[in-house]
């Protein structure tokens, strides 16, 4: 069972840091085979919306990504970490979302691995963006294990060793997650069927040679 933890906050210490450090240690001693990486030290470019992944599957830009790429697809599951910034995730997680959404979301490439979502707020907001951009979800529709999340104070108050039983019961859940194959719930199959035939139906069916390589993927899961 392989679990690969992003950490997309650019300070390389403080909470979500160190809630990472105990999910990792958890995930370790439930059995899991774990990588964390800073994506703050890697070199992501930004996305120049040329949408050639969406015809040939390939990104032109040359930095890190196609490796993040293949170490996700690798993976059983994902622990994704990050604070909300403004009501969003940070520019350094951004970034990286936008250059794998396209060949890994719009493709369906991680709807059957499991996630799950940590981020932090100083004040408050934000739990929607760490449920559905930490979380994995929206195009890409993984399978949500859990979220934490939490309102930490300016300057924080809460540490990572407040929320160690929670940060525990997280990763055993994800582990169990992953080794039963826990299936959708009705809501989440819904959502995703929604989802399929809409892009499916006023997208991909009315331009096909803008999204050539997804349609291809789609008729390989037998959605089209």
């Amino acid at each position: 069972m392989k679990v690969l933890i992003l950490n997309g906050n650019p300070k390389k210490d403080g909470f979500v840091a160190g809630c990472l450090d105990r999910l990792a240690a958890a995930l370790a001693s439930g059995g899991a085979e774990t990588e964390t990486v800073r994506l703050a030290d890697g070199n992501i470019r930004d996305c120049i919306g040329c949408f050639q992944c969406l015809r040939s599957g390939e990104c032109p830009l040359r930095d890190d990504v196609p490796g993040l790429i293949a170490r996700m697809t690798a993976a059983d599951g994902f622990v994704i970490g990050a604070p909300v910034r403004n009501g969003a995730t940070t520019a350094c997680y951004k970034r990286f979302l936008e250059r794998i959404t396209y060949l890994l979301g719009f493709s369906l490439a991680l709807e059957d691995k499991y996630t799950l979502a940590l981020s932090s707020v100083g004040f408050m907001g934000g739990r929607g963006a760490c449920r559905e951009h930490l979380g994995l979800q929206g195009p890409f529709h993984t399978r949500l294990s859990g979220v934490v999340f939490r309102a930490v104070g300016m300057p924080p108050k809460v540490t990572p060793a407040d929320l160690a039983p929670e940060l525990d019961r997280a990763a055993r859940r994800l582990i169990a997650d992953i080794a039963s194959r826990r299936p959708r719930s009705a809501g989440a199959r819904l959502s995703f069927a929604v989802d399929r035939f809409v892009v499916g139906r006023f997208m991909l069916r009315k331009q096909p040679d803008l999204y050539a390589y997804i349609i291809e993927c789609w008729k390989r899961k037998g959605y089209l």
